[in-house]
């Protein structure tokens, strides 16, 4: 059947210890100019879109870490397109007002306070009205809460809705001293398929298909990039949306998402085979064979009528609930749960044998079948080889999906992850602190209702590369598919998906559009990179190193800022450094290299505590860390099939794989626009710079660096990096210090432009 669809600081100088500054959104900067912004303390938003309408409630509350009362102005960049409807900031118990200052007297404001914070970061809102208020007095020690109100327009472009909340923070990293909220609650007439938000790890609860509440909150939150969030509407079983980014020349990179729709009849889901494959051996003992069976039991308890299941003990044996399938009824419930009951941990680990007598099950050819598999351990028993245990599943499989589930930290991740991917499915570890019953039941809940399988997607005549993933799962009821990919081709297009229904093929065809050129969507290339870097890691761990796919991962990882194994080391000489900061320099700079690291013996990232993806570590792991990639060489980790390392190399490459959500940048690296950044000496250099190429200098803030942000606006995303940076600039190296000219002529900034 085809269907053919519309496509849709506060670091005080005082003799306490005062909390650091965070600049977001509202700031409030004192008049004494020789303090920095207040500190947030806490930050909660609330946004009610409907039908593309957003309210939005600002709740910020500042501290004064001072000993005396201050006087400051409070300042808030409104989004393009806002209408202030409230502002309220309450002093001595009255009410004051504020001002709405209009985007090019807000230039000038915005420059005067860039100059005295000396934060380039404020350009990103340069281009804003903004609201402006003087405040007095903030009590000392005291706090000073201010509210704001304000309405949108949502912007919708080919089906696309896209919601924007500035946030991104001044140069540094700063947090909030509690926490961060933010709620958006969606409701539309037509209804909501797709949620996604590139910059933030969202909760998403959906009532209905018209009504959906996304959530984000954190304690002590970073400040460091502007809330976004892309959601779409349609009337169809199955929503798909593209989103495409393209720079001129150059192939472009494009998203897709995919998501049925939030309920289906219950006549609509397809009915499932299913084996649990428990193990039951004697590592299991304790409170592990117990949290195992309450999963289970939570698993057959919620089986859907019409499915047909089977229960496989293994340990030294194999032990079957029945020799094959049976109905999911009230009967075989009942015996499935005394059978849970009787298990013991106790005996080796028979692998192989379990899941070739799992997959041995007579399956129905129109349903999905599915093995949820879980083990402490490695093979023991029968056949313990791990190619001969994966070539005996891949050949018994025959479609079916193995889920698999590492529990603790003794199993052979290779051999676990080899066994998913091979059948099209995914593997979740649990580490020795984290419950089973809770890591079971929520990929339960995810695969019991599929309502397409042996799914295809199909972009016809479009010239695409490089998709991920590079198979396609089944769909599931409340599901989300999410995809990257290249291409090179441009023009109007379709798309086919494709699946199965109880047996018959269903296709349904979304005309698309793939752009020559477009400034939009910049978050997807470095999503895109991200997630070829984790399925190159993942080649290299489970079938070995090669020359080409490491200087790939290099190659990647250099021009996206993405920390990899084979990156996080890279360093240069402090002399070195001194010679390159004092004239700087673009290609030796560039030239990072383990040799350095040998020799002195320190990753670049070692204070940052950023490693695998930009994860925070605390400054003790980041001392135990470093210490343990010293004494090995870039890669190491990758050849560890079991162990703590080698699962939690496992755990990153998986999250690599499937990012959703732009990394924590390097605090070395950085992709802006269409740029990579290196951070050395103190200086910010672009990867393209030319060491001989004809070099102009200008003074950070003064007014020839203004004058240039006005003629040339894409500057705006390279200066807000810092105030020591090298520009490849057509051609020429631009010089961004204290020192360098102030002024240009008319005839120069032709000359610097053109």
């Amino acid at each position: 059947m085809k269907r053919i669809l519309g496509f849709v600081s506060l670091a005080f100088v005082l003799t306490l210890a005062l909390s650091p500054p965070a600049w977001a959104t509202g700031i409030l900067i004192p008049t004494d100019q020789t303090l920095p912004p207040l500190a947030i303390r806490n930050q909660r938003v609330d946004v009610e879109i409907s039908d593309q309408v957003a309210k939005v409630h600002l709740d910020q509350v500042f501290q004064n870490s001072t000993p005396r009362a201050l006087e400051a102005t409070y300042i808030f960049p409104l989004p393009k397109g806002a209408a202030i409807t409230d502002f309220a900031l309450y002093i001595n118990g009255k009410r004051k007002s504020g001002e709405l200052v209009e985007a090019k007297r807000a230039r000038r404001i915005y420059q005067d306070i860039v100059r005295r914070m000396r934060d380039p970061g404020l350009l990103e809102y340069m281009d804003s009205n903004l609201i402006k208020m003087s405040v007095y007095p903030i009590p000392p020690r005291g706090t000073q809460r201010v509210e704001v109100n304000y309405t949108q327009v949502v912007p919708m472009d080919t089906g696309v809705a896209s919601f924007i909340y500035p946030l991104r923070t001044g140069q540094k990293a700063s947090r909030t001293l509690e926490d961060f909220t933010l709620s958006v609650r969606l409701s539309s007439k037509v209804p909501i398929k797709n949620i996604y938000s590139p910059s933030h790890k969202i909760g998403i609860s959906r009532k209905d298909e018209h009504h959906a509440v996304v959530g984000f909150e954190e304690e002590r939150a970073l400040l460091t990039k502007d809330f976004l969030l892309y959601y779409t509407v349609s009337k169809e079983d199955f929503g798909l949306n593209l989103l495409t980014h393209r720079a001129k020349g150059e192939e472009g990179f494009f998203l897709i998402l995919i998501s049925p729709k939030v309920h289906f009849e219950e006549k609509e889901v397809i009915e499932k085979d299913i084996v649990f494959v428990i193990d039951t051996s004697g590592s299991m003992s304790g409170e592990k064979i117990k949290q195992a069976k309450s999963a289970l039991r939570y698993c057959v308890q919620s089986l859907r009528p019409g499915d047909r299941f089977n229960i496989i003990a293994f340990a030294t044996d194999v032990e079957a609930m029945e020799n094959g399938l049976t109905k999911a009824d009230e009967n075989s419930k009942e015996k499935a749960l005394a059978f849970i009951e009787k298990m013991q941990a106790t005996g080796g680990t028979d692998i192989n044998g379990a899941l070739t007598q799992a997959l041995s099950s007579q399956r129905h050819p129109k349903r999905p079948f599915i093995l949820l598999f879980l083990t402490d351990g490695k093979p023991t028993v029968g056949t313990t080889g791990e190619n001969q245990i994966v070539a005996s599943v891949k050949a018994a499989s025959q479609g079916a999906r193995v889920f698999v589930f590492g529990v603790g930290d003794a199993v052979n991740t290779h051999l676990l992850d080899r066994i998913s991917s091979d059948t099209g499915a995914t593997s979740e570890y649990v580490r020795p602190k984290e419950d089973i019953e809770v890591k079971v039941s929520s990929l339960f809940n995810k695969v019991s209702s599929p309502v397409l399988t042996n799914v295809k997607l199909d972009l016809g005549r479009i010239k695409v590369k490089d998709l991920y993933p590079k198979e396609m799962p089944d769909l599931f009821e409340g599901s989300q598919f999410v995809a990257f990919g290249r291409y090179e081709t441009s023009g109007a297009f379709a798309i086919r998906l494709t699946g199965d229904v109880e047996g018959k093929r269903e296709e349904f065809v979304y005309e698309s559009e793939f752009p020559e050129v477009t400034e939009a969507g910049e978050f997807i290339a470095p999503l895109w990179a991200t997630r070829k870097i984790g399925y190159l890691l993942d080649q290299i761990r489970l079938h070995g190193e090669s020359k080409e796919l490491v200087d790939e991962v290099i190659s990647l990882s250099r021009r996206y800022g993405i920390a990899t194994p084979y990156t996080s080391y890279l360093v240069v000489e402090d002399a070195e450094l001194e010679r390159l900061g004092r004239q700087p320099a673009a290609g030796p700079l560039l030239e990072m290299r383990a040799r350095a690291r040998r020799e002195r013996g320190r990753p670049a990232d070692y204070w940052d505590g950023y490693f695998w993806g930009g994860e925070r570590l605390e400054e003790e792991e980041q001392i135990s860390e470093a210490e343990n990639l010293l004494r090995a060489r870039p890669g190491a980790e990758l050849q560890q099939k079991t162990g703590a390392e080698a699962v939690e190399t496992a755990i990153r490459i998986m999250r690599l794989k499937d990012a959703k959500v732009a990394q924590v940048e390097t605090a070395r690296i950085k992709k802006t626009g269409e740029k990579t950044f290196y951070f050395l000496s103190g200086w910010w250099v672009d990867e393209a710079a030319k060491e001989d190429a004809e070099r102009i200098e200008i003074k950070y803030a003064s007014e020839a660096y203004f004058v240039l942000l006005d003629k040339k606006a894409e500057l705006k995303d390279y200066f807000k990096l810092g105030e020591r940076l090298i520009i490849g600039l057509d051609g020429k190296v631009l010089v961004i210090s204290d020192k360098g000219k102030e002024h240009l002529s008319e005839d120069e900034i032709k000359e610097i432009l053109k």
